[in-house]
């Protein structure tokens, strides 16, 4: 009796879809990442604020002006300090962020991002 052995693996047409669909998620991650390490950078900008002892004692512009500085020197384009929502209330300090980045893919496909965290601290009077 002869028994045929059967051939595995992917033909060239099934090498071929997975090479396309592994550029397209290569090319999507290449263009995504930068975007969420300016938000890292921007998260831990604005905690940097917040967690200086001296922050109780700004005004709601000083806080301003301190993460613009932060800012400029970290390079953040993405967002600027006056996109922020910055208010000073009780014994609590809150910082809200909410933008986002638009990055092409291909053609007219973009990948969008969505960005929205409130920081915030308690302070004491």
């Amino acid at each position: 009796m002869i028994t045929r052995s059967r051939q595995r693996g992917l033909s060239l047409l099934g090498w071929v879809v997975v090479l396309i669909v592994l550029a397209v998620f290569g090319t999507a991650a290449f263009r995504m990442v930068p975007a969420y390490m300016e938000y890292n950078t921007i998260r831990s900008t604005i905690n940097s604020v917040l967690s200086d002892s001296k922050t109780a004692l700004m005004s709601e512009h000083e806080v301003r002006a301190a993460l613009s500085k932060r800012f400029t020197i970290n390079q953040v384009d993405a967002i600027r300090v006056s996109d922020l929502a910055i208010s000073k209330e009780g014994g609590l300090l809150a910082v809200g962020v909410d933008y986002e980045v638009r990055r092409p893919l291909f053609y007219n496909v973009s990948v969008v991002m969505h960005f929205e965290e409130t920081f915030d601290k308690t302070i004491g009077r």
